[in-house]
């Protein structure tokens, strides 16, 4: 069953868009580190690491400069929130109670599963979104591997 096969911590190993032109970029950067992890439970948490964020002058949630506080944003990616399976569309759907974009609490993520790899390598793809610093609209795919 779907659920069971999601269930755990993921690695992320890319994060890409690719608009109507075929052009793809990695959204987070090249390198961008992150996981995914599915609860036995119907838990889904997701946070996602641009590489070489600059770090804070004096480490602390409230001590970075309006630039270091405003680069360490912009470089991360997280939500979390319930998760439910359509078996049979093989898509899973993320409903979010947390999110570092506000706009997204209260949303629900739509998510076309793929497992290769015996299952060790999940690719989540997502309809058609504005992605990237040009805003372009551009197919989502995340490539995650199980974490073992």
């Amino acid at each position: 069953m779907l659920k069971e096969k999601l269930l755990g911590t993921w690695k992320l190993q890319s994060f890409t868009g690719t608009d109507e032109n075929g052009e793809t970029i990695h959204i987070m950067g090249e390198g961008a580190t992150g996981f995914i992890c599915y609860s036995q439970d119907g838990w889904i948490s997701v946070e996602i690491l641009r590489a070489g964020r600059p770090q804070y002058d004096i480490p602390d949630t409230e001590l970075g400069s309006d630039e270091q506080t405003l680069s360490a944003a912009r470089g991360m990616f997280a939500y979390a929130g319930r998760f439910t399976v359509d078996e049979e569309n093989q898509i899973v759907y993320h409903d979010l109670e947390f999110s570092l974009i506000p706009n997204w609490i209260g949303s629900r993520q739509k998510r076309y599963v793929n497992f290769k790899d015996d299952g060790n390598t999940l690719i989540l793809t997502a309809d058609p979104a504005r992605m990237g610093k040009d805003g372009k609209p551009r197919s989502v795919a995340l490539v995650w591997v199980r974490n073992k």
